[in-house]
Parts: structure tokens; sequence; C-alpha cells
């Protein structure tokens, strides 16, 4: 019943959105769809953006979820001021703090599906989307933006036209807020001259892992320099800009159409940083020696050379080349081509100004990691590896460290039709888990040119997981010579292809037969290759991991989990079905079941036996009375205090303190304390 309600809202928001969009168009006012997260789908909807009733009924029969949006700028000869009221920053407060009365600045005002405002003007010949100059909570949307239009609709509210007309006469932009245009970068931009579709791998190779906004802006500059601006272009910044956690499609296109083709960027700085990732291209080598040869000739040919002294009544034109090649320092040569070592030199300086490498679970795993995870049969490595992957997809502690929250894949080579029953389990105790995958139908990534591999590698490249698991090594390379150096050197070449996104690729492979000194399994070539080992024993009850390889941390911590059985149901003659899932302990030392909590799920705990006094208590009732005292979080807004107490419950439920089935959470080692029939 309640899909089908669903279905009908989604159906009712729908005709209001295209009953919005044909309203607007009827007045002139050219309209677009955009997603509901705001996100454009039309490609090039600077140039598509229209009022023609027919192509707007034909854009929302393929796309009935989409809002209405409009051009800012010449387009529409509109300019919008949008006052944001969140994440800490007030706008309404700013503008007052200038002696502005919001309510008097423009006759055409929208209220937004939050708790901010569009405040309409006529647009200005030449304002862009820079707010620099502007308070905290001020944003401006001119020439390249747009705004979701009044009348639009979607799961958080509608934006409601408060006053006026877009139709009517706008008032200019106020004097009070003066835009200071913010220049991105000095210079010239050119475009490499290499074919589009070579430029696009190359950005692809190199993923958003940057956490300074300027480098991130000058990268969105080298995409424009080598698009020219064109849509083209802001698709790929986009799907690059998406990779990133905090991502906003809004700022990129606001970034976007701030930049001038003098911005001084240059499609070389993606080439550059994709080659020192190992990404690598014929085309690229055969443009850098054309130019080579033709700076050579250019240099030759000036009768005023410089400071490069030809020494023209001495040097034949081979000989001088060859003498230029000398002098060249190796910066020159990379970039001219013409050097034919890929070493890269650096001093301390250069050592001290790279960026750290973003982790996937900190301590244990960094993007673009090889490990491994062995042990005897039976020792738990099929638990723990979708343990792990399930907090890297939720973003949720695992073992006292923290997780960059990412897609993951699980290749389940061996039994995954078990793995199905695990990952159900998973999902019953920790709750849902929407970027993990697991990926079924891979049995062969050996065998040269193999179509499982090449599938999977699309995927890959095409969805970015941060964690890609291989369980089992065994199986999914089938009829491996692991004891050959040149085998397992393959299952190695395939872990680093798979790893070329960023990704962190995880083995789940036997250990050596004696597992005394808890290698891999195979050729001395794997474990060579690996950043991170963790063996895996199994002793009177409790799984102990340790760490004979990590170069992201210490080897000196231990991970320590019991197994779970976890019923799921019945089978057509009423007996139980069960499958397996790991629960943390908090010390590797045996004997030892003290549980350390941070300080928000000791505080949810109290209130959950405050509420059930020994009996299971219903998920519902102990949210709503943890997030309405201020025991858990201390948050001003309600909703930062939900996610404190969401991270509590994932902390409660991984450490085992408490399980939950059926709606209710309870404390015990074992979910059939959920079986009561009392609830609260």
């Amino acid at each position: 019943m309640q899909a089908k309600d669903s279905l009908k809202t989604d159906k009712s928001q729908g005709a209001e959105n295209l009953s919005a969009a044909l309203a607007l168009a009827a007045d002139g006012i050219a309209v677009f769809p955009v997603g509901p997260d705001k996100r454009p789908l039309v490609k090039g909807w600077q140039e598509k953006a229209t009022t023609d009733p027919d192509q707007i009924e034909a854009w929302w029969r393929d796309r009935p979820n989409a809002m209405p949006a409009l051009p800012t700028g010449k387009r529409n000869g509109v300019a919008v001021l949008d006052v944001d009221q969140k994440n800490g920053k007030d706008g309404f407060a700013e503008l007052l703090a200038l002696g502005l009365d919001v309510d008097s600045l423009s006759d055409t005002q929208v209220a937004s599906a939050g708790d901010g405002r569009h405040i309409f003007f006529e647009w200005p010949e030449g304002m862009g989307n820079s707010a620099a100059g502007l308070p905290p909570g001020l944003d401006v949307r001119g020439e390249g933006g747009f705004v979701v239009a009044p009348g639009a609709v979607n799961g958080k509210g509608s934006y409601r036209l408060l006053s006026g007309s877009l139709t009517a006469k706008l008032p200019p932009w106020p004097d009070d807020l003066p835009i200071k245009r913010k220049a991105v970068d000095a210079g010239e931009a050119r475009p490499t001259g290499l074919p589009w579709p070579v430029f696009v791998e190359a950005v692809r190779a190199v993923p958003n892992d940057i956490k300074d906004r300027e480098l991130w802006v000058a990268r969105l500059a080298a995409i424009h320099a080598e698009s020219g601006g064109g849509s083209d272009g802001l698709e790929l910044a986009h799907q690059w800009s998406a990779q990133h956690h905090s991502n906003d499609p809004a700022e990129t296109d606001r970034v976007w159409a701030s930049f001038k083709r003098s911005d001084g960027a240059t499609g070389w700085r993606f080439i550059s940083e994709a080659e020192r990732r190992g990404w690598s291209h014929p085309a690229v080598t055969e443009l850098r020696q054309a130019e080579a040869v033709a700076l050579l000739d250019a240099a030759w040919s000036d009768e005023e050379m410089g400071e490069i002294d030809r020494r023209s009544a001495e040097l034949s034109k081979a000989e001088w080349k060859t003498e230029m090649r000398r002098k060249l320092d190796a910066e020159g040569l990379a970039l001219l081509g013409l050097s034919p070592s890929r070493l890269t030199f650096l001093s301390p300086a250069d050592c001290e100004d790279l960026p750290a490498r973003n982790y996937v679970i900190k301590g244990l795993l960094g993007e673009g990691d090889i490990a491994a995870i062995v042990g005897a049969p039976g020792a738990g490595k099929s638990l723990l590896a979708p343990y792990l992957g399930f907090a890297v997809a939720q973003g949720a502690e695992a073992f006292g460290r923290r997780t960059r929250q990412g897609r993951v894949f699980y290749v389940a080579a061996e039994d995954s039709h078990g793995m199905r029953a695990r990952v159900r389990a998973l999902r019953d105790q920790l709750g849902d888990a929407d970027a993990f995958n697991l990926v079924e139908g891979v049995s062969d990534l050996l065998s040269e040119g193999s179509e499982d591999l090449k599938a999977l590698m699309v995927a890959v490249e095409d969805q970015r997981p941060a964690l890609i698991v291989i369980d089992t090594l065994a199986v999914a390379f089938p009829g491996l010579e692991e004891n050959d150096a040149k085998a397992m050197g393959t299952v190695v070449a395939v872990a680093r292809r798979l790893a070329r996104w960023g990704a962190a690729v995880v083995l789940v492979h036997h250990a050596t037969k004696d597992g005394s000194n808890g290698l891999p399994r195979g050729h001395s070539i794997l474990n060579g290759a690996l950043d991170m080992n963790l063996y895996l024993k199994r002793e009177d009850g409790t799984v102990t991991g340790m760490l004979t390889k990590n170069r992201n941390g210490s080897t000196d911590e231990k991970l320590a989990f019991t197994v779970a059985t976890i019923p799921l149901g019945e089978d057509e003659d009423g007996d139980t079905i069960t499958t397996a899932i790991c629960r943390e302990t908090d010390s590797a030392d045996s004997g030892s079941r003290e549980v350390k909590l941070s300080p928000s799920a000791n505080a949810a705990l109290t209130v959950f036996h405050e509420i059930g006094d020994g009996a299971p208590v219903a998920e519902s009732i102990w949210r709503e009375r943890a997030i309405e005292g201020r025991r858990v979080s201390a948050a001003d807004d309600r909703d930062g205090r939900r996610r404190t107490f969401k991270r509590a419950v994932e902390e409660l439920t991984r450490k085992n303190v408490l399980v939950f089935r059926d709606g209710r959470f309870a404390t015990g080692q074992s979910p059939e304390a959920l079986l009561g029939d009392d609830d609260v």
C-alpha cells in the first residue's frame, strides 16, 4: 500500500512540475529539466532551454521525476540572489547586518524547498556566478547559471512564488551588494591538441581526491580550456567532480561559467597527473615528439636565440640539437618528450609538498592498494571481508577505524548464493548500504582476453568503487599455477588494473599450509606486491586477525571477532535457515570481552535501558527519545542529533552490545533475544 501511495505522489509531483514548466514557457521564459538533486538532465542545457511546449512535454515523458529550471543571465534576462540558511551560514542575518531588508530588495521572490529564498533582479551585462565579495550564505546566479523555477516540487518541498512575477519589470542589482570578480589563473589558455577521447581517458585516470578548493577550480579550468568551454567539457567536469563526497553540481556550474578563455589553464594538468599515476597513451607521445621537433627547428632558425647559444659557426644542426638536449633540465626534457626515462626526481621539499593519499580504511587500506586477507579454510575470511565492505559502503567505523564512504564491488566468485545470505544478514543487523554491490558471474580473471575481466573493468571505470574484493583468488583465477612467478605476476597485474582508478583491491586467499608465517599461499611475488596482508586464525570461538604487512600503519595492532549465527527464516520443511556473520570484539587478547564505547554510544545505550528496562525496544521510539534530548548529541539542529544517534547505533550494533531484528533492538550476544512477544 505504501509503495502505491508513493507512486501516486511521484505522479502527482511530475504533473505539477510539467504544469509549472509549460506555464513558464507560455510567459516566454525558457526552461529545461533538472533532477530532484538539481542536476541538469539535458546535455547542453544552456543552449537547449526552450519555450517550445512540444519539446517540454517530450522531456517530461522521458523524465517524469524532473523539475523545471530556468537559465539565468542573458537567456532569460534575470540575475538571482540565492539566500541560504544552512550549514552554519545565515544569508538573511548577513543581509540584515549590511542594513538591507530582504523583503524590499525586489518585488519578485521565490521560496526554495529548504529555508532559502531566490530574489530576482534584471541581469546586468557581464554578471556571471561568482559570489566573491559577498558574505557567507549569499550566492549569485548570472550568465552560465540556473535556478529551480517557481512551481517546482520535489520530495523536500516546493519552490513557491512569494511575490511579484518573473515577467514584471525587475529592479537592477543592488549597489550595496557589489560583486568582485575573482580571476582563476593568469595567462592564455590553450588546448593540448590531443583527440578529445584521449583527454577524457586521462581525466578518468585521475581520481578526484582533492581537498583544496583552489586546486579543484584549477582542474575544472583545465577541462574548460581543453573543451573550449563547450557542453562536452561541462559534462566531463560534472562526471569528474561527482567522485567527491562534497560534490555540488550547482557549484560546478557556477565555477564553470566564471572561466574566461584567457584563464591560463591547460589540459596538460590532467595529462601530467594521469601519467604520474601510471596512465599513458601513444597519442601523447606522438604529440610531444612532434612539438619537440617543431620547437627545435624554430629555435635553430631564430636569429635571436636568447640564452641558448647555438654556436652556429661550430655546430651543425644535428650537433646543436644534441647539445640542446644535454643542456635542458629533466623537467624540460619531460615536457618536450625527449627523455627516454620515466624516472621522477624529487627533492625533500618536493616530497613534503606531495598530497597525502586518501585512506579507504584508516591505518589499513589506502586508495590504489593491493591487499590480502588470508587464513585456513573456515577461519572467517569470507565473513570479515563483506563486513569490512559493508562498513566502507556505509562510511561507518570498523574495528575502531574510520572508513571513507564509497562504492564497494564484492566479487563473489565462490559460493555467491551463500554470500547473498550473509549480505542479507548484514543488512538486517547493520542497516542498508546502497553502495554495496555483490558482483556475480565472474569466474575467470586469468585467461588472456577474459570477457569477465573486460566487463569488470568497464564497471570499475564507470562507477569508480572505493573497494573491490575478490573472493576467492583461487576460484576467480581458475587453473592458476600459484607457485609460478609468471602466473602469480598475472594476478598482481590484474589487481593493479582494477586499482587503476583509485580502488583498494582485496584478495581473499589461503595462507601457506602450516600458517606459521601468516603469508599468502603461492609465489612470493604476491606478498611482495601487497600493501597489506591480514592473517586470520581461529581459536576458542574467537578469530584473531594479525597484520603481517601494513604500509598504512602499524603491524602491532590486532583485529578480533566472533562468529554469530543469524536466523533468516524457514525453509519449505519449516526448518530454520541460518547464516553466519562476524561480530567485533574489542580486544584480540584471549578472554577479554570488555567493550569500549564512544560518549555518544554510551549516552544512546543509557537512553535505551531507560526505555526498555531489559525488554526489546522499538527503533522508532528509541530514536525519537534520543534526538529529543541533548544527551546523545548537543547539536542545535534536529538533523545533527539524528546523524549522531545513527552513528551511535551503528557502533553499538557492530560491537555486539545490541542486536537488531524486525524493527527492535535488544541486549545480548544472540538475536534470539529479540523473539519475545513484548514490544515497547
